[in-house]
This record gives structure tokens, sequence and C-alpha cells, in this order.
């Protein structure tokens, strides 16, 4: 991982910066249901119906977003009866893909989130909007 994000509390910081758009849509940052650990930082924005999960797979230097379904106030992924997804492939599959300009920052780090915030604003329309049928209910 570069110098420039070297710990959970760095990439928190990059992520309200790059996902600092959510809050206007409202969703809250939720410290309870977020991962610091030596291998996972992860990054929640809770709404009313649906949970985006942003998170550093720090062995692979990987950067993702998921999308939850909320069940009475609580992030709720397949094993708990709800939907649990990969953002990318979500929208994929509801046909709402294209390629992404990357803009290049100064970490590839920096440069994934601003690519899936990007993303998200321009083709989750619908996961925005935080309504209950923004995600399926059961979709495995």
């Amino acid at each position: 991982m570069g110098p420039l994000v070297s710990n959970c509390q760095k990439f928190t910081e990059l992520v309200e910066e790059y996902f600092g758009f959510l809050e206007e849509h409202g969703f809250k940052r939720s410290p309870e249901y977020e991962i610091s650990s030596g291998v996972l930082c992860q990054v929640v924005y809770l709404g009313k119906h649906v949970a985006i999960e942003v998170y550093l797979d720090i062995r692979d230097d990987y950067v993702g977003v998921t999308v939850v379904k909320v069940l009475d106030g609580i992030p709720k992924d397949c094993l708990q009866g709800g939907f649990h997804a990969d953002l990318g492939a979500y929208l994929r599959k509801r046909g709402r893909f294209r390629k992404m300009p990357t803009r290049r920052l100064q970490s590839p780090i920096e440069t994934a989130l601003a690519a899936w915030a990007d993303y998200l604003q321009l083709e989750g329309k619908e996961i925005l909007a935080d309504l209950p049928e923004s995600l399926p209910d059961v979709d495995h």
C-alpha cells in the first residue's frame, strides 16, 4: 500500500472526501458496522433502505463497493435474509455499465475511490434514491 493510505483512518478520510455526496442523499456514516483491521478497512453509509459499504482489502490493495439491503434499520446480507452485492456487478446486471474515464490521482487507492464514486453517481440513481424497491428483497 502506498504512503498516502497507510492505515484505516486515512482510508476513512479519503472515503469521506470522495463519498461525502452520499450525505446529500440522506445516507449517514455508521461506525457500528465499520471494520478496521490489519486486513480490511470498511466504511459504511446507512440509508433507510440501502447501505453502501466502501472497503479496502489491504492484502490485495483492492478498493471495492458493495450495496446491502437495509431491513429494520440494519444492513442484511443474503445469509440474514437480505441482499448484498458488488456495486459493479449489480449495476452491470441491470444494464447500467459504461467505462468510466479514470482520473489519475495521487495514489491508486484514490483513483479507485474516485472511479467508484463517479460510477455510483452516474449509474446508481435508484440506489441513491434509497427507496424500499432500490434493491431486491432476495436476489442471490
